[in-house]
C-alpha cells in the first residue's frame, strides 16, 4: 500500500492567521491526496531564536494587522472575536495537541480547530487546563486523560523538541508549511501550496 505524502503544518495557537489556515489545510491536502502533519510550536521561542518579532510589537504594523486578521477571517467565511488577552502562552493547548498526536492522531485536526474556535471566536482562556479539557470533551475526547497525559515530563520534553524542530525547519512565523522539502510561509501563500500539491512543483 502506498503511503500518502504529507504536508507539515507548523502553527501556534495564538496566531490568527494559523486559525484561518487550520480551517483550510485539510481541504487542500485532500485535493492533492496528501495527509496533514499537525505540528504545534511556540512562536515566542521561535522569535527568540530567529530574531523575528510579532506584528503587534510594531505600532503601525500592529494597528494594520489587527484589522487584517479580522478581514481575512471574514473573507474566508470565518467568525472572529478579538480575544481580550492577546497574545497568550499557548503551551497548555499545544501540549494537549501533542498528546492527541501520541494517542489518537486522527483527532489532532479536530482538536486544533476546536481550540482555535475557543480562543478566537468564543473568547475562552485556553491557557487554563479546565478550558482545554472542556474543549477536548466537546469533540469526543477524554479531556481529563488528555490533560493528565499532556502534563507528563515526556510530553513536556516533546514540546521542547517540537519547538526546535520548527526552528530547524526554517520557521520564523506562523503558519508555516513544508511539502516535498519546499517551505511556504503565511496563510496568504496557501493558494500556492494548493497548486503545488495538486499540479506539482512550479
Amino acid at each position: 500500500m502506498t503511503t500518502k505524502q504529507t504536508i507539515d503544518f507548523y502553527f501556534d495557537l495564538t496566531s490568527p492567521y494559523s486559525y484561518v489556515a487550520a480551517e483550510q489545510i485539510e481541504e487542500i491536502a485532500a485535493e492533492g491526496n496528501r495527509s496533514v502533519n499537525y505540528k504545534p510550536t511556540l512562536l515566542g521561542f521561535v522569535f527568540k531564536s530567529t530574531g523575528n518579532t510579532a506584528p503587534m510589537m510594531n505600532p503601525a504594523k500592529g494597528k494594520y494587522s489587527a484589522k487584517d486578521f479580522a478581514r481575512t477571517a471574514r473573507f474566508h467565511g470565518l467568525k472572529i472575536n478579538w480575544p481580550k488577552k492577546f497574545p497568550i502562552n499557548a503551551t497548555t493547548g499545544s501540549r494537549a495537541i501533542l498528546q492527541v498526536l501520541n494517542t489518537q492522531p486522527e483527532k489532532a485536526g479536530a482538536l486544533t480547530r476546536a481550540l482555535y474556535k475557543a480562543y478566537f471566536v468564543d473568547g475562552q482562556d485556553i491557557t487554563e487546563d479546565s478550558t482545554v479539557q472542556a474543549v477536548a470533551d466537546s469533540i469526543g475526547l477524554d479531556g481529563a486523560a488528555l490533560i493528565a497525559g499532556a502534563q507528563t515530563d515526556a510530553v513536556k520534553e516533546q514540546m521542547k523538541n517540537a519547538v526546535q524542530e520548527s526552528i530547524d525547519a526554517g520557521m520564523f512565523g506562523a503558519p508555516y508549511f513544508v511539502v516535498d522539502g519546499e517551505a511556504f510561509w503565511g496563510q496568504d501563500r496557501m493558494e500556492q501550496l494548493r497548486r503545488w500539491v495538486v499540479q506539482g512543483p512550479f
